[in-house]
């Protein structure tokens, strides 16, 4: 599954991540793309702190694709 949250500032991108995580099946990936560099450490930090794993960041200067499995 892949979650776009470009164009959104915080809270809100890890709000819809935590809501597409909670509708995600055991052992699936979301991918989550954006663009607002806070949301990316803030991402990461709410994943491992609620028993996802993290299983790969990119950050390409302009956009950073997370990739976390339930």
């Amino acid at each position: 599954m892949e979650l776009d949250v470009r164009g959104l500032i915080c809270p809100m991108p890890v709000l819809k991540t935590k809501k597409a995580l909670e509708e995600l099946p055991e052992g699936e990936r979301l991918t989550v793309i954006g663009d607002y560099k806070p949301a990316l450490e803030n991402i990461k930090r709410f994943a491992e702190t609620n028993g996802y794993k993290v299983v790969s960041i990119e950050d390409s200067g302009d956009t950073f694709k997370i990739v976390i499995e339930k």
